[in-house]
């Protein structure tokens, strides 16, 4: 008679999401400007991310601090970089992950790892710069 919601699944007829992502809080570091072959501008980007690790941090301190290059291809998401962020900036970043495997000259297979970002949050701008006296 009755009938548990629980128990009935919903299939959505949107394609599936992609399931290599990555999800990062951390502060920008270094940010490099590129333009691809066809002139589209991207960029890669740093972002230092803390993580609570007591017994690898240095003394006195319980976090370790890792560091993630991401790169940025959407032509929007560059312009606002270049606009408004810069290093020390906090974001939250969701990033598809893709990895490639290429050979080097002695036969060894090397596996690269490469983070597409695909969607950020800014949660503190970078402190403004003070003008320098000359």
């Amino acid at each position: 008679m009755f009938k548990s919601i629980a128990a009935t699944r919903a299939f959505s007829s949107t394609a599936s999401n992609k399931f290599a992502k990555i999800q990062l809080l951390g502060r920008i570091g270094n940010i490099t400007y590129k333009e691809t072959k066809d002139n589209r501008p991207f960029l890669n980007y740093s972002l230092a991310v803390d993580r609570y690790a007591p017994n690898d941090a240095p003394e006195g301190k319980l976090t370790v601090t890792d560091w993630y290059s991401l790169s940025v291809f959407d032509d929007k998401q560059v312009a606002f970089f270049q606009n408004h962020l810069d290093k020390g900036a906090q974001i939250y970043a969701e990033a598809d992950i893709k990895q490639k495997t290429v050979q080097d000259e002695a036969g060894e297979k090397l596996v690269y790892t490469t983070m597409y970002q695909t969607r950020y949050e800014v949660i503190r701008f970078p402190k403004k710069k003070e003008p320098t006296a000359e």
